[in-house]
């Protein structure tokens, strides 16, 4: 179960990933015990969540998987992992009491964008709700923040100061996760990649994965093109 979790869990994380469920037989075909409608449903759901959320959801929820287990799997400490499911879990009921289309999502990200790019912090706050929350994914290997930053304007300035490490920074929209994120560069090489969980006109939480581990994939896609 570990070695089957680790490898989904790298599958899921490749930039490229969306484009792979073309090949091969149609989903409808390849899952005959659900019908069409909800399988639709389940993808769409667990794609707004990132990676590790998923996993740590799927295995928790519906297979009752031991903690220690599902932290294995997701390569963090327990008291991470519980904190993880319990994100994953908040994610999906924002979505539903909140829904968002693809369209909004991407109006959301860009003006994110846009406004980490003019180092506008007002601007950038007015785009998060109250409450919401970053994640930094160092894994141990990138001096990151540990803890989870809360409220506007603390995340705010928190991702600001992550942009404002180096001169040649540079920050793109990108499919991350199924859904529009951001792609951080330093010079030409991927070193952040960002997933925004929005519902209605504002970000409810953000992760930052810095762990250069976990951006192979994305460094290697960078360097075929």
């Amino acid at each position: 179960m570990k070695t089957v979790g680790g490898i989904c869990v790298a599958r899921l994380a490749q930039p490229d990933r969306e484009h792979s469920r073309t090949v091969g037989e149609p989903a409808s075909e390849r899952y005959e015990m659900l019908s069409h409608e909800v399988h639709q449903v389940m993808l769409n759901t667990l794609e707004s969540l990132s990676p590790t959320e998923q996993a740590a959801l799927v295995l928790n929820d519906a297979f009752g998987t031991a903690r220690s287990t599902v932290a294995d799997i997701g390569g963090q400490p327990q008291p991470e992992c519980r904190q993880l499911t319990e994100r994953a879990r908040r994610s999906l009921q924002d979505r539903r009491a909140r829904p968002t289309t693809p369209q909004q999502h991407d109006a959301v990200t860009g003006a994110v964008r846009d406004a980490c790019v003019a180092e506008e912090a007002g601007l950038l706050a007015s785009l998060l709700v109250p409450d919401v929350t970053v994640y930094f994914d160092g894994g141990g290997k990138i001096r990151a923040l540990v803890r989870p930053v809360h409220g506007r304007q603390p995340v705010a300035r928190s991702l600001l100061t992550l942009l404002a490490r180096h001169p040649r920074t540079t920050l793109d929209t990108h499919p991350v996760n199924g859904r529009t994120g951001l792609v951080v560069r330093y010079d030409r090489q991927v070193a952040g990649v960002i997933s925004l969980d929005v519902a209605g006109p504002h970000v409810v939480q953000v992760w930052v994965t810095l762990n250069p581990d976990k951006l192979r994939s994305w460094n290697r896609s960078s360097a075929a093109r």
